[in-house]
């Protein structure tokens, strides 16, 4: 069973929150409030390995595994209609849910992510970051990461906070997670096919994932879609009023 919180009280949409690699549930905890004061459930789970849920095995560490255990979190709330947003690596999940539950899910969300797999080059550096980790904890992440995932106007008040949430993360988790990215497709072909209610939320600055690599239209422009300027890759904590307010847009144009 995955750890979660639960804002809210809605009845017609459930909104489901998934982070982002190597965080935890914890990210939300600006963005929740918000869009469940507008009427919403919503349910911010730890992915497995992550925060308090238990790890996956890292044999079977795919994209496609954390996507099943999310279906299997989702499925006993009844939900009549379901959106879910990922941030980053949670992106990556919401994209395999979407492909392989299509019907069950009514809005797709991607948070500083992208529908792409990674370049060759992409795949190695993940893999040379578990030998890394597997070596000295994720302390072997420090100080890079928390720069990258906190731009520079909000470098003061998150990096500090970015770091110690790497630092307490579970080594065995965030190996299996990032097994897990090196292996996923490109799922381009699923958000641009995808029929319901999309999201995309990037940030200009976003020092993991360009901009330019956020979703493409496809099939023409996202129901909602937000480019934040002077934004990095974590919008939930360096605007959290304008990624809340895009995510109630969003979930209200699935309940419509």
């Amino acid at each position: 069973m995955l750890a979660f919180d639960s804002t809210g009280h809605g009845k017609d949409v459930i909104v489901v929150l998934l982070h982002g690699w190597p965080l935890n549930r914890s990210i939300w905890s600006l963005v929740a409030p918000r869009v469940a004061a507008a009427g919403f459930r919503v349910l911010s789970p730890d992915l497995p390995g992550f925060g308090d849920s238990p790890p996956i095995d890292f044999g079977r560490a795919t994209v496609e595994a954390y996507a099943e255990e999310v279906a299997n979190f989702i499925e006993p709330f009844k939900a009549r209609q379901v959106a879910v947003a990922g941030h980053s690596f949670g992106g990556y999940v919401a994209l395999a849910l979407a492909e392989k539950r299509g019907d069950g899910v009514a809005g797709l969300g991607l948070i500083a992510s992208r529908t792409a797999a990674d370049s060759e080059t992409g795949r190695r550096g993940r893999h040379d970051t578990i030998e890394k980790i597997r070596a000295a904890g994720t302390k072997a992440l420090l100080p890079g990461l928390a720069e990258k995932l906190v731009g520079a106007r909000a470098a003061v008040e998150w990096r500090p906070q970015a770091a110690l949430m790497i630092e307490r993360a579970r080594p065995d988790g965030v190996m299996a997670g990032l097994a897990a990215m090196a292996a996923r497709p490109d799922r381009t072909a699923v958000f641009n096919s995808f029929g319901g209610s999309r999201l995309v939320i990037h940030g200009t600055e976003d020092g993991l994932i360009p901009v330019s690599e956020a979703a493409p239209n496809g099939r023409g422009p996202p129901d909602v879609r937000v480019i934040l300027n002077g934004i990095g890759h974590m919008p939930m904590w360096e605007a959290p009023d304008v990624t809340a307010d895009a995510v109630i847009s969003w979930a209200n144009s699935v309940r419509r």
